[in-house]
């Protein structure tokens, strides 16, 4: 009798490989969806990206770098989001809020949370400057002119079987 190890599957099927690159693609980080039970451990799913011998995991690399690239995408979203979203707070008057003649309360911005704000954005921006040189503020000036966004989209979306 084969006694069994538990943990987490770590067998490809198509069906989880999908599901990892459409919650990628929605913005989760591969560290959250690998902790979930039904999910691989993220070193196995690094191991199916670096698998070149297996021709069954190319389509998988393609889908994961597209959903990669929307994730980036939305991630670039995420800072106008942020930016643009007044941090405001009711103002206090002997420890309640106050309210107004018109029933409204009377808000300031709140310091903690606009410095919130910024880190969340200082985060994104730092991290998509490392990944995506395209989106970083320094220019090489040895490098050459990478694709755009949509040109890489286009790519990686012409290896995809139809």
């Amino acid at each position: 009798m084969v006694k069994d190890k538990g943990g987490r599957p770590s067998k490809y099927t198509t069906k989880l490989a999908d599901e990892i690159c459409e919650r990628l693609s929605s913005g989760e980080s591969l560290n959250a969806i690998s902790k979930d039970d039904h999910m691989p451990h993220r070193v196995n799913i690094m191991r199916w990206l670096l698998n070149t011998e297996n021709k069954g995991f190319d389509l998988f690399r393609t889908k994961y770098a597209l959903a990669r690239e929307i994730q980036y995408q939305n991630m670039a979203d995420d800072l106008l989001d942020i930016s643009d979203n007044d941090v405001m707070i009711p103002v206090l008057v002997d420890g309640l809020p106050f309210k107004q003649e018109d029933g409204s309360y009377l808000m300031t911005k709140d310091n903690v949370g606009v410095q919130h704000a910024r880190l969340r954005v200082d985060t994104r921006k730092w991290f998509m400057s490392k990944v995506l040189p395209k989106f970083s503020d320094k220019v090489d000036p040895n490098s050459t002119p990478s694709d755009t966004l949509a040109d890489s989209i286009s790519k990686l979306i012409d290896k995809l079987p139809n």
